[in-house]
């Protein structure tokens, strides 16, 4: 895909966001969608990734090890 096609895509994405009608679940995947191309056109703009990672809807727990050593 060119930039060219990116920023078609883009615009496109863009437009559809204008709609009132469009549900949050759409509207966050297309913002999200958006962000990415963005991205691609500009690597400037990441952010460092966390190294931490965790499950949706998962916390992360304070319990110790249970190994004895």
């Amino acid at each position: 895909m060119d930039r060219d096609a990116i920023h078609a895509e883009l615009l496109e994405i863009e437009g559809i966001l204008l709609d009132d009608r469009l549900n949050d679940e759409d509207r966050h995947a297309l913002h999200g969608a958006a962000q990415a191309l963005r991205h691609v056109l500009d690597g400037a703009t990441w952010q460092p990734a966390s190294q931490t990672f965790y499950r949706v809807g998962s916390r992360p727990s304070e319990a110790g090890s249970t190994l004895v050593h």
